[in-house]
């Protein structure tokens, strides 16, 4: 469990690193990272005005663990 944790938050934080690097890199593409942040943000909101805090932030965790634990063959 520890492990898979670590891993989550390594993953996370690759992520953050290379998102960052691109964005140095490729300036034209920031309009387009701030609409799919914006996107992003308004399916949050609204799965919390549905479903709750506690639901989405485990519909959240739910979906981070199987994307984390599906095998590609």
């Amino acid at each position: 469990m520890f492990r898979a944790l670590l891993a989550m938050i390594l993953f996370i934080l690759l992520i953050m690193v290379i998102g960052n690097v691109v964005l140095e890199e490729f300036p034209q593409l920031q309009p387009l990272f701030d609409e799919l942040k914006m996107h992003v943000v308004n399916l949050y909101n609204i799965s919390i005005v549905k479903y709750g805090a506690v639901t989405t932030l485990l519909i959240i965790v739910a979906i981070v663990l199987l994307i984390g634990t599906s095998r590609r063959m």
